[in-house]
C-alpha cells in the first residue's frame, strides 16, 4: 500500500496501528487522529497486552512510548525483535535527546525499523504521514532475489548464545537467519522469511543453515574453541519428511562433522499435525545421533501427548511465560511446572526470552537448565560467537559465588 486515505478502497483494508503507552489520554488522542486519518487502531498499555495482541496477527505499525510504568519500550523492542516483527517501529517519549537516541540504537541493533522517533509533545500529523510513509516503503523482496542471495551465499546463520544458568556457561546456540548484502547491511528476519513461506522457500534456506552452521562449527574447531550443540529450526514440512533426516545426516557427515552437535528444533504443532509420519521421521533422527528440542512449549493443546510419544531430549519454554514470570504468578507457577516436568522426563529444560537478572536468578532458583535471550547476547555472526566460544561463559552474580 503505497498511500493512506481516510477513505479505502474497496476490498482493502485500512493499515492497521498498535499504540503501546500506559498513558491512557495521550493513547486517546492518538487513536482520534490516526483514526480520523484512515487507520485501523489498537491500544495496548503493557508489554503483555502487546504480546496478546501480537498473538493474534501484528499490526501494520506499532506506535510504543519508552516508559510504560513498571516496564519500559526496551522491553517491548525486544519482544518485537524475537517475534521477527516486520512493520515499522515508532518511539515516542517525554525522555531527553541522548536517551531517544540510545534506546533507538538499541532497537535497530536488534533489527527493528525505526523510521523516525518522536520526542513528547509532537505534531500529531507529523507521526501520521511518518506511518504512512513508512508502511508504503516496507516492502519484502521478490522470490528471485531471495533465491539469488541464498545461490550467493548471502544468507547466513547468526547464532545467539544459550547459558547453563548455574554455572554462566556457554552450552549451546541457536541458529537463525540473517541476510548479509553485498554492501555489509543485514537483514532481519522480516525481510525475507514472508517470502520463504509464501514460495514455500523453506528446504533451500534449511539446506542453507544447516551447511552454514556445519561450515561455522568447523571453524570454532579449529580456533581451538570447545564444542557446543547448536540447534536449527524445521518448518513442519521438512520435520516430518522421512528424506530430510538422511539428507541432513550426509551433509554432517561430508564437513566431517559429529551429528551429536545439530539439535533440530520442532514445534509442538508440528509433531502433532501428522503423527505417524512425524513419529518415524523424528525417531530415525535420534536414532542416527541428532538431538530433538520442542520449542514453545506450552503454548499448544497437546504438549503433554507429543511428549509422551516423541523422542525429545530438550524442552524450550515459551518466552511468553518466562517473559512475566517475576511479575505474574500464574506464569511463574507454569514455569515451575515444566522445569519440574523436564527434569522428571530427563530433558533438558531451556528458557527463552530472558532479558533480566532477576529473571534469570528465578529460573536457576526453580533449576532451569538453561537460558537463552538478550541478557546473554543477541545473534552473532560467526566470529562474534566465537568471541562466546572462547570466552567461555558470561558473568552472573552466583558464578562469583562458586555455584556449580
Amino acid at each position: 500500500m503505497s498511500s493512506i486515505t481516510t477513505s479505502p478502497s474497496a476490498g482493502k483494508p485500512p493499515t492497521s496501528v498498535l499504540i503501546l503507552d500506559d498513558d491512557t489520554d495521550l493513547s486517546e488522542v492518538l487513536r482520534l487522529r490516526l483514526e480520523r486519518d484512515g487507520f485501523a487502531v489498537e491500544t495496548a498499555r503493557s508489554v503483555p497486552e502487546l504480546e496478546s495482541i501480537c498473538g493474534q496477527g501484528c499490526p501494520s505499525a506499532v506506535v510504543m512510548d519508552l516508559n510504560l510504568g513498571q516496564q519500559d519500550g526496551l522491553q517491548a523492542a525486544e519482544f518485537l525483535a524475537t517475534a521477527a516483527y516486520g512493520g515499522p517501529v515508532f518511539l515516542i517519549s517525554g525522555s531527553d535527546d541522548r536517551v531517544l537516541t540510545a534506546a533507538r540504537r538499541h532497537a535497530e541493533a536488534q533489527g527493528l525499523l525505526l523510521p523516525a522517533v518522536f520526542r513528547k509533545p509532537f505534531p500529531l500529523a507529523d507521526l501520521s504521514a511518518a506511518i504512512a510513509a513508512a508502511v508504503g516503503a516496507v516492502r519484502p523482496a521478490a522470490a528471485d532475489d531471495l533465491l539469488a542471495a541464498l545461490e550467493r551465499g548471502e544468507i547466513r546463520p547468526y547464532f545467539q548464545p544459550q547459558i547453563d544458568l548455574a554455572t554462566g556457561t556457554v552450552v549451546g546456540a541457536e541458529a537463525l537467519a540473517r541476510w548479509v548484502k553485498l554492501d555489509g547491511s543485514v537483514a532481519a528476519p522480516r525481510n525475507f522469511m514472508p517470502v520463504v513461506e509464501a514460495e514455500n522457500l523453506w528446504r533451500p534456506l534449511t539446506d542453507h543453515m544447516l551447511a552454514g552452521t556445519a561450515e561455522a562449527i568447523r571453524h570454532w574447531q579449529d580456533l581451538g574453541a570447545a564444542p557446543c550443540k547448536v540447534s536449527i529450526n524445521l518448518e513442519a514440512g521438512i520435520a516430518v519428511d522421512p528424506g530430510f533426516g538422511p539428507h541432513a545426516a550426509a551433509l554432517l557427515d561430508a564437513a566431517g562433522i559429529d551429528r551429536s552437535l545439530i539439535r533440530f528444533e520442532i514445534t509442538e504443532q508440528t509433531a502433532m499435525g501428522d503423527h505417524a509420519t512425524a513419529l518415524r521421521a523424528l525417531t530415525w533422527m535420534r536414532i542416527r545421533g541428532f538431538d530433538l528440542a520442542i520449542d514453545d512449549f506450552g503454548t499448544g493443546f497437546s504438549s503433554l501427548a507429543v511428549l509422551h510419544a516423541m523422542p525429545f531430549s530438550e524442552l524450550k519454554i515459551d518466552q511468553s511465560f518466562v517473559r512475566r514470570m517475576t511479575t505474574d504468578r500464574d506464569a511463574r507457577i507454569i514455569v515451575r511446572a515444566i522445569v519440574d516436568l523436564a527434569r522428571n522426563l530427563d530433558l533438558v529444560s531451556v528458557a527463552e526470552g530472558v532479558e533480566d537478572q532477576a529473571t534469570a536468578a528465578a529460573l536457576r532458583d526453580l533449576g532451569c537448565d538453561r537460558g537463552q535471550g538478550f541478557l546473554f547476547g543477541g545473534p552473532v555472526d560467526v566470529a562474534g560467537f566465537a568471541r562466546h566460544l572462547l570466552k567461555g561463559k558470561v558473568d552472573l552474580p552466583w558464578t562469583d559465588r562458586g555455584a556449580v
